[in-house]
């Protein structure tokens, strides 16, 4: 190797493993600031405020009962929960009927079906689902929730008292997953490696920028007063990523928010296979980084810089004679890169873990998957069909 390919690639080796320190001490902050929801102990009153449980379920008939069950069994008093069968073509309506004609005559009217509209120009489907749940709903609080999502008996007692003792406008959080293949186990994870390394997670709620701002749809708690000032659904009827677009807009009209640890409180679901994991973050990837492709192009490159090149040239150095110092770099720059994500598990994985832990060491194939995901969806994107899911082709805009 030429003397000055070397002194470059020792340069550059310095670099990224200067960064990947950076990034590790950010996440580090970012974990053990991480706030958790806890049930806590209360005594139901009066006075509590009603709280509207609102499901807009496409298709959910695999999970649409564990979900409904979940939510009729809080342990709290003042609330009704709405389902929105947005123009299934499986059973999701026939067992919300069956659960509704279950439940004992006092609570009848606990639990209610509503059946979609049909689906008007430019509103992404779960938006006008969730539209029209808003319209039907009653409670001083809204907690919109996704249909393959499990929650614990004292999950909204724990929201609202957390929501009134810190006086938010919006809580949401960071749920458990539910992870069944292998290629769930290597790609999820990397949507909160992406929120733990990139976002500054204690200036969510201290910081009015709307950029700084996160949310998951199992656990979008608004007080109505807030998602009325936001604009509701209807302001970002055509975003595929319409939680973190609503999380942005209450913060733009002024209102706090909170993201929070919820993984004792909520679990849900991704995808039945390799197939649909593909396809279901190829939806929101892009979308992720607001369909810019200067954005999309620096992420990609960042990726493949910090996290596999280094133990590519790991491999190179038993083929090709590389500098003693770039050698120790690579290897130190892998091995910050897996105990990063090896943090990550250990704090959010909780059946498994040994699978989990393993996994953490093929963290450079999770990020090759990651860029080609994202390729994808930048692909789903630009064609002529738009991007596509559960059935319909949308054509998003820029915000």
């Amino acid at each position: 190797m030429l003397y000055w390919e070397a002194k470059f690639l020792t340069v550059v080796s310095y670099g990224v493993f200067a960064l990947l320190v950076l990034l590790f001490i950010h996440l580090l902050i970012n974990v053990l600031s991480f706030r958790r929801l806890r049930a806590t102990t209360r005594e139901n009153t009066p006075a509590d405020p009603f709280v509207s449980l609102l499901v807009p379920a496409r298709n959910e008939e695999a999970h649409i009962e564990m979900c409904v069950r979940s939510l009729l069994g809080q342990h709290y008093e003042r609330f009704d929960v709405h389902v929105l069968d947005d123009r299934s073509n499986d059973a999701t309506a026939s067992i919300v009927t069956d659960s509704i004609d279950a439940l004992p005559p006092a609570q009848k009217g606990r639990l209610r079906l509503l059946h979609g509209e049909p689906l008007p120009p430019g509103w992404v489907g779960k938006n006008f689902a969730c539209h029209q749940l808003a319209q039907h709903a009653q409670g001083e609080y809204l907690f919109f929730t996704d249909a393959d999502a499990v929650h614990d008996p004292e999950t909204v007692g724990a929201v609202i008292d957390y929501m009134q003792r810190y006086d938010l406008d919006l809580l949401t959080g960071q749920q458990e997953y539910k992870l069944k293949n292998i290629g769930e186990r290597l790609i999820a994870p990397l949507l909160y490696f992406r929120i733990f390394t990139l976002l500054p997670l204690s200036l969510v709620s201290r910081r009015p920028e709307p950029v700084l701002a996160v949310a998951n749809g199992p656990l979008l708690c608004f007080r109505r007063q807030a998602y009325v000032a936001a604009g509701g659904h209807q302001a970002i009827k055509e975003c595929i990523l319409e939680d973190v677009s609503l999380a942005r807009a209450v913060k733009a009209a002024g209102k706090r928010i909170a993201f929070v640890d919820a993984r004792d409180m909520i679990s849900c679901y991704l995808y039945a296979s390799f197939a649909n994991t593909w396809a279901g973050f190829s939806k929101t990837f892009f979308a992720f980084y607001n369909y810019s492709l200067l954005a999309a192009f620096v992420i990609i490159v960042l990726d493949l810089l910090l996290f596999v090149v280094p133990p590519i040239l790991l491999v190179v150095a038993l083929f090709i004679p590389l500098s003693p110092t770039v050698i120790r770099l690579a290897f130190g720059s892998y091995g910050i890169a897996v105990m990063m994500r090896i943090l990550l598990a250990l704090r959010f994985t909780r059946s498994q873990k040994l699978v989990a832990l393993l996994l953490c060491f093929l963290h450079p194939v999770a990020i090759i998957l990651g860029c080609l995901i994202l390729l994808n969806s930048i692909r789903w994107y630009y064609r002529t069909l738009g991007i596509a899911w559960k059935g319909r082709y949308y054509r998003p805009q820029r915000r």
